[in-house]
């Protein structure tokens, strides 16, 4: 039994770049032309060529190219038979007897979309041998299906008007891939589609797994870094990142280059599909994820009455683009720490241009304030310990913020294991607690632990 698909790929994601890819495609299909997409493995060519078949509003055949497949496999064959008998006793002394069998006849996929009118997609047609898709170069061109010759059917079917095929391909080089006739590429119009696009594929990201913008970033450029430095350019990164940004995302796991288990993601989904040595893909990556610890541009800040809020800010613009942690060394008040980092050099973030760091450069300085006052705004709300019996009353009446900063000031410092127990939190809200207090200047991060920065004694 055939069956007629009405499929259409879900969450479709329209870019520029896309858009003008299915502008052109769809342009030759209306005109009454066939397609062909050939790209590399994960460019999203069999999610296109659905989508272009959903924009036709016709019936979809769908079809797989296959190394065993026959021709029969495409236009049908004779299945079983039919026996017909007949029982003449008419007249009661002369009995007719008529016994005839015929052999029955199922149509496939390509003679039922011809005959009927759908839209046929042959995904990686390639992998089918070119004798096999020989049948297609009369209904492409002739408009005509030749089938062959039985005593119960018609042997030409005339191709129906609302006719189309899409067909895709994988290159030649590609393991199982047969070279493709020309008398078959020639009725096609061939359209190569390259890798996607960076914001393509952020957008593809975001709405398949409704991951965080910054965090698709990050993981589409890390698997592009990753792929360059190891060469591996056949297939498109595409499917590693939906693969690592899925996972982070359904488990709260934090698309940071210095979380353990990121990095455990990332190791078992990049390093299977490269064509290197096992142990130099390893270090490649292991050097990739380091280079990403603390790799956020800070600018120089020549105003001496340069604040804690001043520097937050200009922190905070570089973290709307990265998410990678901040590496600041251990200081034991807020004024040293203003020194330290007033006075250091910028620090380079390989994945901002040259732009992005002019414009976090230029921005304007904030008036100044005390160099204690977040300090003394986050200390001035918190309770007294006598006045309140249990620590469950405590937590009540202070932020989550404050019973951090708190905790680290009395533990001398923490890691994230230590304050997810302490606190009960998942991941994702812990990160966004330490970061707030980071960006104040209250919490500072070294050797994957996490230290209060006191506030300066008064003489």
């Amino acid at each position: 039994m055939t069956t007629v698909l009405r499929a259409s790929p879900r969450h479709f994601v329209s870019t520029p770049a896309l858009d003008r890819i299915t502008l052109r495609a769809l342009r030759y299909l209306q005109s009454g032309f066939s397609v062909h997409l050939r790209g590399c493995a994960g460019v999203g060519k069999t999610t296109l060529a659905l989508h272009l078949a959903d924009l036709l509003a016709r019936p979809i055949m769908l079809m797989y190219g296959d190394d065993d497949s026959k021709s029969s496999d495409m236009i049908g064959a004779q299945a079983g038979y039919t026996r017909k008998k007949v029982v003449d006793n008419f007249i009661h002394s002369v009995m007719k007897v008529e016994d005839e069998m015929k052999h029955t006849w199922v149509d496939s996929r390509l003679t039922l979309a011809c005959r009927e009118g759908f839209t046929l997609v042959y995904d990686e047609f390639n992998r089918s041998r070119p004798e096999v898709n020989n049948v297609l170069l009369s209904a492409l061109e002739e408009k005509l299906l030749v089938l062959p010759p039985t005593s119960n059917q018609t042997e030409y079917i005339r191709v129906n008007p609302h006719f189309r095929a899409i067909l895709t391909s994988n290159p030649e080089e590609y393991c199982g891939v047969h070279s493709t006739q020309d008398a078959l590429m020639d009725r096609l119009v061939t359209i190569n589609m390259p890798e996607p696009d960076e914001l393509t594929q952020q957008e593809i990201l975001i709405q398949k797994t409704e991951i965080e913008r910054s965090s698709a970033a990050f993981i589409v450029r890390f698997v592009r870094a990753f792929r360059q430095k190891t060469g591996a350019e056949k297939a498109s990164g595409l499917r590693s990142c939906l693969m690592i940004a899925k996972v982070c995302q359904e488990h709260h796991i934090a698309v940071l280059p210095e979380d353990a288990e990121f990095r455990d993601i990332c190791s078992d989904v990049l390093l299977s599909r490269i064509g290197i040595a096992l142990e130099d893909a390893t270090k490649i990556l292991w050097a990739l994820l380091n280079e990403q610890i603390g790799a956020i541009e800070i600018p120089v800040i020549s105003t001496p009455q340069a604040t804690v809020e001043q520097i937050a800010q200009t922190v905070q613009a570089s973290l709307n683009e990265q998410t990678e942690a901040i590496e600041i060394p251990v200081i034991s008040t807020i004024q040293a720490a203003v020194e330290q980092i007033a006075s250091a050099q910028p620090v380079q973030a390989p994945f901002l241009d040259a732009e992005e760091r002019a414009e976090l450069a230029l921005q304007e300085p904030l008036e100044a304030a005390p160099l204690n006052q977040q300090v003394e705004a986050l200390l001035s709300d918190l309770p007294e310990l006598e006045e309140a019996s249990t620590m469950n009353e405590i937590a009540d009446e202070i932020s989550q913020e404050q019973q951090i900063y708190r905790y680290l000031l009395r533990s001398k410092g923490a890691g994230l294991s230590d304050l997810e127990s302490e606190f009960s939190l998942v991941r994702t809200e812990l990160l966004e607690s330490i970061r707030a207090l980071t960006i104040q200047g209250l919490v500072i991060h070294r050797d994957r632990r996490f230290f209060a920065v006191e506030p300066a004694l008064e003489s």
